[in-house]
């Protein structure tokens, strides 16, 4: 008797609270493999490489959709920013907003890395960031 009181408990909970199959979200965008530390490898201003002169660069993406970039140079010098993101995994990219800015960024990611390709001071900037 207890065995069928059970399962017709369990029956009702999951068919109560079954879900539309169609409204799902992927898989991608429930375990977010993209969340976490990544550490810039690649920071390139032109044709000279700056990543030597850190001793860390790095981006922290949080779950709440903020995101935090922070650095310390070695010389000690320590620094940062916080902001939001979005990530699309679907088409691969990532969009970064600065509270301050009404203007986003959105740059690609594939393989656990984001590439950054900008301008700045009249020079192509490039950045890579991967998870370690």
């Amino acid at each position: 008797m207890k065995f069928f009181v059970l399962f017709t408990l369990l029956f009702s909970v999951c068919t109560l609270s079954a879900c539309d199959v169609e409204r799902m979200t992927t898989l991608p965008e429930l375990s977010r493999p993209y969340m976490g530390v990544y550490e810039c490898e690649i920071l390139r201003l032109g044709e000279r490489e700056l990543s030597a002169d850190f001793e860390y660069l790095r981006i922290e993406l949080y779950a709440d959709g903020n995101f935090r970039l922070h650095y310390r140079t070695k010389g000690g010098e320590e620094g940062g920013f916080e902001g939001e993101f979005e990530a699309d995994p679907t088409r691969k990219e990532i969009t970064f907003r600065l509270p301050k800015e009404e203007k986003s960024r959105t740059y690609p990611m594939r393989e656990g890395a984001i590439f950054i390709d900008e301008m700045f001071l009249g020079k192509p900037l490039h950045a890579e960031f991967r998870m370690p």
